[in-house]
């Protein structure tokens, strides 16, 4: 049975990983590739390829090494693993701009992040990595970006035929020809490089930290502006729930407290009549000032009457 050259709009391409003294055996590993597809596209869509089930050893210079020597199709300008985010996708201005949640245009005023917003930049901190190769994990997958649209459909196009070439017997070895120079070793190597290195280097650990702790301090203060927002604010019958906590004025400041103040009257003007009660109660003052106006006006009317006759012209 010949093995399948495409599936479910992905390209076969088998690889065959060479022998080892632990495993002398060759074995074949089959990797998917089709062009890239996300939901929502960007500029480099046009030029990626979307590759799936990638071997566990696999780093940027084997795939460089694949596409511009095994497969001698075309250009690769970065690649994006899954674990990885790349900042040179929207530029170091843009990822600034992301992480922080401001508006880097001149003249703008100033955005300020949300909570979530810091959260999400607080997760991305990480300390430094003591290892020098990071080992992707079972069925991990990679975005490839080419230097153009030409290069992707080059590679896309020679995979397939290497994939053709394999089912006759002929196929990729993979990482044949990489120079290990260029890649750091695996097995007992790896390990005792890894034992001489344990600690990251302290300045890189102290940035680490240092950012951290200050995107921590900043998502405490984001959560105090937020629950004292949410407490000066009326709730759906007008009432404002009082707290003995710090004062507002304490937790976002005397111009955002005077904000507050502001809303909350303008909010509370619709409120007058909100009750039955209090519906029934102004119109039973108004009847009230009717009857006495009445009543008024009917003495004004008999005194009148009373003088009609008695004042003379002379």
């Amino acid at each position: 049975m010949k093995p399948a050259l495409e599936i479910s709009g992905y390209t076969v391409l088998p690889l065959t990983f060479p022998p080892t003294s632990a495993f002398p055996t060759p074995a074949t590993h089959y990797l998917y590739l089709r062009a890239h597809e996300p939901r929502i596209p960007d500029p480099d869509t046009p030029r990626s390829l979307f590759l799936v089930n990638l071997p566990i050893d696999t780093t940027e210079t084997h795939i460089r090494h694949l596409f511009a020597n095994q497969l001698s199709s075309g250009r690769v300008e970065r690649v994006e693993f899954e674990s990885v985010r790349s900042s040179k996708k929207s530029g170091a201005g843009g990822q600034i701009a992301l992480l922080q949640g401001t508006n880097v245009a001149k003249g703008k005023k100033r955005k300020r992040a949300t909570a979530d917003e810091l959260e999400e930049r607080l997760e991305s901190v990480s300390l430094p990595s003591t290892w020098d190769r990071t080992l992707q994990r079972s069925g991990t997958h990679a975005v490839v970006v080419f230097v153009d649209r030409a290069s992707m459909e080059a590679s896309l196009k020679a995979a397939k035929k290497a994939a053709k070439k394999a089912a006759k017997g002929d196929g990729i070895i993979w990482g044949e020809g990489v120079e290990e120079s260029k890649v750091p070793a695996l097995g007992i190597q790896r390990y005792a490089t890894h034992q001489r290195a344990v600690y990251p280097a302290r300045a890189d650990l102290l940035r680490a930290v240092n950012e951290y702790m200050d995107v921590f301090g900043e998502v405490t203060e984001a959560r105090k502006r937020e629950a004292a927002r949410r407490a000066a604010e009326p709730d759906e019958d007008g009432f404002v729930t009082v707290t003995s906590g710090p004062k507002l004025t304490s937790a976002v400041g005397e111009e955002e407290a005077k904000r507050l103040v502001e809303k909350q009257k303008k909010k509370a003007e619709g409120f007058g009549d909100f009750y039955r009660f209090q519906s029934r109660e102004k119109r039973k003052e108004r009847q009230i000032e009717l009857l006495k106006k009445f009543d008024e006006d009917k003495k004004k009317l008999e005194e009148m009457k009373a003088r009609k006759g008695k004042i003379r012209p002379e």
